[in-house]
């Protein structure tokens, strides 16, 4: 029987009130959507569920057959946001402790007077030595092992359920539509069909959560749907030191760009509508997918697509399909084989790399073993034959060599046959020494295979008087400025202070800007090019 390794395919699934229900499968790297569809779905905002498990279980099927994913695929689960906090713990306490103080928190929570919840919690990058800063979110306990289990009667591995909140973030990040440095304050603001989630961030890490409760809807008009929402906002944006905020609107009935006019806020404003009135995709799309439907994939798929690769980028890596889940996590994961301090996970890809390595332990030994023995003699033989060859050289060298005297030697002549020889570099070296303008100082010299020369000069015609001394001598080498630019005081001090050069009169005269060049027969190239998506940064 051939083996299946189609698990190592990842897909994401997403429960939306407005679209239904969502798959997709994404290129992370070239940031594609090559497989997509969608099925509508009702969700019950009452119970903050899905209405009904034997209608989403139908659907999905339908999906993962109709876009050909193979069984046993992993899939990444995103689920509508009921809440997200952050909050703070003493650094004393152990994981077990905050558990609790989080099950504590979610008791007085109303969404979950009835039922039972299940937490996921993420330390965030911010926190401190004292506290333990914490992100954590929250959902029917009973709904997710009902998503595990019917995914797993399909024929797939459940492997990740994160909320929409986080899914937005991670998908504006992923897409660079969400550029901000680390030190940056903002406000992420997304406007739901019943919530309002002010979201303050800095950089790409949680701050703070806070969520107003909204009641609009197209029965509505326009005016009181806008003020609703504006009303709710606006003292809260008041007391946030931000310089950016940005709004986007996953509900049909708010455009964000008009919402985003309306709003009191003193700083800049970008507005992303993840709604009917979105204009374009979010993503790149293969070519066998509508333009049209693509501009209905929404930022929750996106985020389930690429949850199994960007948790490495992520601030708050989530996850509700976890331990707390008792028995029916248990028995979705794979046995673990133990090897003295080593816990191997005993899935089917795991079982065969582990086969061969134990084959590669034992084949690699017997192999060596053979061709020691084996070519042993041959080794011997070949190693005369080099050794008889060598002799042979050297006799006729000292042959042809018999009649020479040290007394024949001459240093002149010796010195004369190197100074020919490396004419280029001691012509560049006193060139350099004589021809050297004032007012301009070199910091770099290499003459090896190409001339690389790196220095500084408070003015150009310094920089230029130099170049056409250095071409004066051979006017057909290839020499160029490869870069010429100007760089500030404060620089030089910096550069000082690391020790590349010390001149305080230096300094002191140069009250202003000065210029860096370099010259060389070949292209110099300083920054190296990122190797991650967008040139992201993982947060530790």
């Amino acid at each position: 029987m051939a083996l299946n390794f189609s698990k190592k395919i990842a897909v994401g699934v997403a429960i939306n009130p407005n679209v239904g229900l969502e798959v997709a499968q994404i290129d992370f790297a070239s940031r594609t959507v090559l497989k997509y569809g969608s099925r509508p779905l009702d969700y019950d905002y009452i119970r903050n569920e899905i209405a009904d498990m034997d209608i989403f279980k139908e659907a999905l099927q339908d999906l993962l057959f109709e876009l050909q994913i193979p069984k046993g695929a992993e899939v990444s689960v995103t689920i509508p946001a009921i809440t997200q906090r952050i909050t703070e713990y003493p650094a004393s306490m152990d994981p077990a402790q905050m558990a609790y103080a989080v099950e504590d928190e979610l008791a007085e929570y109303y969404a979950f007077k009835e039922v039972e919840a299940v937490a996921a919690t993420a330390k965030l990058p911010n926190s401190t030595i004292q506290f333990n800063r914490i992100v954590y979110t929250a959902a029917s306990k009973n709904m997710i092992i009902e998503l595990a289990v019917q995914i797993k009667e399909l024929g797939y591995k459940l492997v990740n359920v994160d909320t929409s909140i986080n899914a937005t973030l991670n998908s504006l990040i992923y897409n660079g539509r969400v550029d901000v440095p680390r030190d940056t304050n903002w406000v992420l603001l997304i406007v739901e069909n019943n919530y309002c989630r002010i979201i303050p961030m800095q950089g790409n890490c949680y701050t703070d959560s806070f969520e107003e409760r909204i009641s609009i809807g197209d029965v509505l008009g326009d005016d009181e749907n806008y003020s609703t929402i504006v009303n709710a906002i606006d003292p809260l944006l008041k007391n946030m030191p931000a310089e950016r905020l940005y709004v986007v609107s996953k509900t049909d009935i708010i455009r964000a760009q008009t919402l985003a006019e309306k709003l009191s806020f003193n700083g800049q404003v970008i507005h992303e509508d993840a709604n009917c009135y979105s204009d374009s995709s979010f993503i790149n799309l293969d070519s066998g997918i509508n333009k049209e439907v693509g501009k209905s994939i929404t930022l929750d798929v996106i985020g389930a697509a690429i949850n199994k690769e960007f948790r490495q980028y992520s601030c708050a890596p989530l996850n509700l399909f976890n331990e707390s889940l008792g028995d029916i996590y248990i028995q979705e994961q794979p046995p673990v084989i133990k090897l003295g301090s080593t816990v191997i996970v005993a899935s089917l890809e795991n079982m065969i790399s582990l086969a061969i390595k134990i084959f590669l332990v034992v084949a690699i030994p017997v192999a060596g073993a053979w061709y020691y023995f084996g070519g042993e003699t041959k080794k011997h033989i070949e190693e005369e034959r080099n050794l008889k060859v060598e002799i042979a050289r050297i006799d006729e060298t000292l042959k042809q060599h018999e009649n020479v005297s040290v007394d024949l030697f001459d240093e002149g002549d010796e010195v004369r046959i190197g100074l020919l020889q490396n004419k280029n570099v001691f012509s560049y070296y006193s060139m350099i020494g004589t021809e050297t303008p004032k007012k301009l100082w070199l910091t770099s010299l290499s003459l090896d295979d190409h001339v690389v020369i790196k220095g500084q000069a408070d003015n150009l015609e310094s920089v230029y008087s130099f170049f056409r001394n250095l071409k004066d001598y051979n006017p057909n080498f290839p020499l160029k400025i490869q870069k010429l630019g100007l760089a500030t005081h404060s620089q030089m001090k910096a550069l000082s202070s690391n020790g590349e050069f010390d001149s305080d009169s230096i300094l002191t005269s140069l009250e202003a800007d000065f210029y860096e060049f370099v010259i060389s027969d070949v292209d110099v190239k300083d920054t190296p090019k990122s190797s991650l998506p967008s040139g992201l940064e993982p947060i530790n």
